[in-house]
C-alpha cells in the first residue's frame, strides 16, 4: 500500500520535507491528529527518503472528532462506526500495509494525556491536526508549545480564515509570532 491510498486529507507533505531538511539525524517528530494515517505514513516515507533515523510518532484518541468544520459534519463517524467505536485497528493496519511499522510508534490517546508522556524541551517538530476548535486546539498549543525544543517548530493544519476562522483567530490569539506556512499551515519557531 502507498501511503496516498489512506482515505483522509493531507495537503503538507513539503512541510515535512522542509522538517527532514532541517533537522539532523535522531529527531524527534509528533503528529497530534493522524486519524487513518495518511500523513504520518507520508512522513515515514519522506524520512526514508532523507537517509536520516528519525523518531515519528503520531497520536490520536481513535474516536473522531465529533461535529466540526465549515460544513459541520462528522467527518470521522463512518469509521469510527464501521471499526466498532474506533478506527485504531484501520489506522495500525494501515500503517503496517505501507511498511512502516518499525518507523512509526501511535499513542492512542487524548492529546493532553499524551502531552504529559514527553519532557519539557524533548520534541524537535509536533504538529497539531487534531480538533479544530478554539477550546481544543488551545489546549493543545498549551500542552506541546513547552515539549518543543528552543530551534524547533510547534505548527499546525487548517490556517484557512474563510473554513477555519477558530484556528486563524486561535493561533494568532495565543502565538502572534506564528506564521503562516506552506499549504493552510501555520508554523511558530520555537526560542
Amino acid at each position: 500500500m502507498h501511503w496516498s491510498e489512506i482515505p483522509g486529507w493531507f495537503r503538507w507533505r513539503d512541510a515535512q520535507e522542509q522538517a527532514a531538511a532541517c533537522f539532523p539525524d535522531g529527531s524527534r517528530f509528533v503528529e497530534v491528529g493522524s486519524f487513518l494515517g495518511r500523513s504520518i505514513c507520508s512522513l515515514a516515507d519522506v524520512a526514508q527518503l532523507s537517509g536520516k533515523n528519525l523518531t515519528l510518532i503520531g497520536i490520536d484518541t481513535c474516536r473522531g472528532s465529533g461535529i466540526e468544520g465549515p460544513v459541520p459534519g462528522d467527518y470521522h463517524a463512518a469509521t469510527v462506526e464501521k471499526g466498532g467505536g474506533t478506527f485504531a485497528g484501520q489506522m495500525h493496519r494501515n500503517i503496517v500495509n505501507c511498511g512502516y511499522a518499525d518507523a512509526i510508534s501511535l499513542i492512542i490517546s487524548d492529546s493532553i494525556t499524551a502531552s504529559t508522556f514527553f519532557p519539557d524541551h524533548s520534541i524537535d517538530w509536533v504538529h497539531l491536526d487534531a480538533r479544530h476548535d478554539r477550546e481544543h486546539l488551545s489546549q493543545d498549543i498549551n500542552a506541546w508549545l513547552p515539549k518543543v525544543k528552543p530551534g524547533g517548530w510547534l505548527s499546525g493544519d487548517d490556517f484557512d480564515a474563510r473554513d477555519w476562522p477558530e484556528v486563524v483567530e486561535t493561533v494568532n490569539a495565543l502565538l502572534p509570532r506564528a506564521q503562516p506556512w506552506c499549504t493552510c499551515q501555520w508554523r511558530l519557531l520555537v526560542v
